[in-house]
């Protein structure tokens, strides 16, 4: 007598009437591919799907712009050896804006048309998905033919579903079936209004919603349940299996993406996620001496202590993708050092106290040079202090505080080491402020590449010859390059055009582009602008994000998402 779970297959499987192919596209390098969770996770999401093969694509490693174009044989699929026009699809994952630069160049190197209305049945669907395009979608939206808006889990499934149970010749038929689900976004049905140059509109066609609802998985479905499960191959990450702890995050910094665009914020259980990974390891018989624990603030996990100790217990080393000061006690740091973690970074995230206000995050001077300190004392060798410079509202003196502040450090960080015979590396990382689309900051302007560039020297110059301290600056020059890639609206198609023209500078494109990248990168949005990307539909009430915006304006505070007790942002 066959079984459940036979019987399902096989109904599964009487279901599919079209097959379709996919080839999944990182774009960047494979051992960056490799490395990241949601690359991983969706590929083995679609190949679980009755009649969807899912084959992978990456960079080279080593690739770069300046590298020659790539050979016919690198351009095939990474298990199946396939050429890239046997697929039905393209999809790419896309998680960081600069990786926009990437794709087009891959479409590029794929010998397909840029543009999506210069593509017909001939040509692959080209789709994304990833939080860049979660963020804002525009700036592709006239290059890839479908954008998956949101989580993957649930979506991705039930769009597939409709693409395999359908008859079809050229995947561009099924835009009115998929464009009901939440999430699917069909770029050819919303049509931009213009007026002197700027956009003022997006108008959907008729019969279509005006906005494109996120979608999200629930808190406790048994899909928040995500690891790495292809292991053994080379990557950014040394011998090191990765595992969500945290989705979302409760702590509402206005900087930040994560806190906004992943509301409600979910905790996985991280035993059930534990023992699926070390089932798939054991399976594939591969081992992994470290386990990289991901998300936004992978501490404020109620369970995460007893998680370390098991970790601790079977040898592994931990690294984390994020550490909250907060939540850094005694017996957590104990644990991570115990299992072989030198470093620790303290994210002070703006140089000032009255900056951290503005940023809703409450730490004082004192309160990060005690921690510090702690940290030192428990046997933490090398230190890395991370803090945003350019925030909203921020002047001089704030900048002359983050000196004071790092002096405090490096003299407390030198000597609590000396007891321990050796002193480490104080790290001080800072980076300007990309103004995100789907955070309180988005209305407002990067700052200017030149005021940025005299305060790294400034701070260069005062902090340069401390000693056991390294500076490390990110580049204004780049920022300017993700705000605009991250606040662009479709328009960038003539962006990207000139990029693949001028031979992959984008700086050089940047100067061509019209509206002008500054245009772009440095307006100042006002309550009632249209913004391109509220297309996407996060669930907040009318004008949350402004709100809280003028109360950082004010240096107050807006209460952590706790969604027991606060309603603030109406998205619960």
């Amino acid at each position: 007598m066959q079984n459940e779970e036979s019987i399902t297959a096989q109904a599964e499987e009487t279901a599919t009437v079209r097959p379709v192919s996919v080839l999944l596209v990182y774009p960047s390098t494979s051992d960056v591919a490799i490395a990241n969770l949601g690359f991983q996770r969706v590929h083995g999401l679609l190949n679980r799907i009755a009649g969807v093969t899912c084959d992978r694509f990456s960079l080279p490693k080593g690739w770069t712009p300046e590298a020659p174009p790539l050979t016919p044989a690198e351009m095939r699929s990474q298990d199946l050896n396939l050429p890239v026009h046997d697929f039905d699809m393209i999809a790419f994952s896309i998680s960081f804006e600069p990786d926009y630069l990437n794709a087009v160049t891959l479409l590029h190197y794929f010998n397909l048309p840029l543009a999506r209305t210069a593509r017909g049945k001939d040509y692959p669907l080209v789709v994304a998905g990833g939080s860049a395009l979660f963020i804002n979608p525009e700036p592709m939206a006239d290059i890839v033919d479908l954008c998956f808006i949101g989580e993957a889990e649930g979506m991705i499934e039930q769009f597939f579903k409709k693409v395999t149970e359908t008859e079809w010749d050229d995947p561009r038929e099924l835009y009115d079936s998929v464009s009901s689900i939440a999430g699917v976004y069909v770029p050819e049905f919303y049509q931009p209004v213009y007026e002197n140059d700027r956009q003022v509109g997006l108008q959907a066609r008729d019969g279509i919603p005006e906005r494109v609802v996120r979608h999200w998985v629930e808190e406790g479905a048994p899909d928040l349940c995500t690891h790495s499960e292809i292991h053994g191959e080379e990557s950014t990450f040394k011998n090191m299996a990765l595992m969500e702890v945290t989705r979302g995050c409760i702590w509402a910094c206005r900087f930040c993406t994560a806190g906004f665009i992943y509301r409600p914020p979910r905790e996985p259980d991280i035993e059930v996620t534990y023992n699926s990974l070390a089932k798939v390891l054991k399976a594939q018989g591969k081992e992994a001496s470290t386990i990289g624990l991901v998300g936004p603030s992978v501490t404020d996990h109620p369970d995460l202590v007893r998680l370390v100790k098991r970790l601790v217990e079977e040898g592994r080393t931990l690294s984390f993708s994020s550490l909250r000061m907060e939540t850094l006690t005694d017996e957590l740091v104990d644990l991570i050092l115990k299992s072989g973690q030198k470093t620790l970074t303290v994210a002070v995230d703006a140089p000032s106290e009255r900056m951290r206000n503005a940023i809703n995050k409450a730490a004082s001077d004192d309160y990060i040079v005690d921690k510090c300190r702690f940290l030192t004392e428990k046997g933490v060798l090398h230190l890395k202090i991370y803090s945003i410079i350019g925030l909203p509202w921020e002047e001089d003196e704030d900048i002359n505080r983050f000196i004071e502040l790092v002096k405090r450090v490096q003299a407390v960080y030198v000597s609590a080491s000396k007891p321990h015979g050796r002193i480490g590396q104080l790290t001080i990382a800072v980076s300007p402020l990309i103004p995100k689309p789907g955070t309180p900051f988005q209305y407002h302007p990067m700052e200017s590449a030149s005021i940025l560039k005299k305060k790294f020297l400034k701070l260069r110059q005062t902090l340069g010859r401390l000693p056991n301290v390294h500076l490390s600056f990110g580049s204004p020059r780049e920022g300017y390059l993700q705000t605009y890639l991250t606040r662009a609206d479709r328009r960038a198609l003539s962006f990207f055009e000139t990029y693949l023209a001028n031979g992959l500078d984008a700086q050089r494109a940047l100067k061509d582009v019209r509206p002008s990248a500054d245009e772009v990168v440095y307006r100042q949005y006002g309550p009632d602008d249209f913004l391109p990307w509220d297309l996407v539909d996060h669930g907040y009430r009318d004008n949350f994000l402004w709100w809280d915006y003028q109360r950082g304006l004010k240096e107050k505070h807006t209460p952590v998402c706790d969604t027991a007790t606060c309603k603030i942002c109406g998205v619960c």
